[in-house]
């Protein structure tokens, strides 16, 4: 089972993917730019009805509004990447390198009205 050891004041950049061998391909180059493996989750189901993962979507610090978006997300095929930022000025070059390979970030206009109250 997998534990968030990732807390306090870490950075953390989340983005879906509707490809998966473009999200494969992101870690990959995040990889390439120095960032560690254990600072990069993706999580996707292959096969099969996806669970409710909002619980535990909810546990890697996503805000709750992002979890039940991703959450969403998972029924249609999605494969979510998470990125712990733990060098000061990564952020850029983590976004830049998600937003090349086709990853996006939750626009605003797309949260359940419902969920933003």
């Amino acid at each position: 089972m997998w534990k968030n050891q990732h807390t306090g004041a870490q950075t953390l950049i989340s983005a879906v993917f509707w490809e998966p061998f473009c999200a494969a391909t992101a870690i990959e180059t995040l990889l390439r730019s120095g960032f560690d493996d254990s600072d990069i989750l993706a999580l996707g189901i292959l096969g099969g009805r996806a669970p409710d993962l909002f619980e535990f979507l909810s546990s890697t610090g996503l805000p709750s509004i992002e979890a039940a978006y991703y959450n969403d997300c998972f029924r249609d095929g999605a494969v979510l990447l998470l990125v712990y930022l733990e060098v000061p000025g990564s952020e850029r070059i983590a976004l830049d390198v998600i937003r090349h390979y086709g990853g996006l970030q939750p626009p605003a206009d797309e949260i359940p009205t419902a969920l933003l109250q």
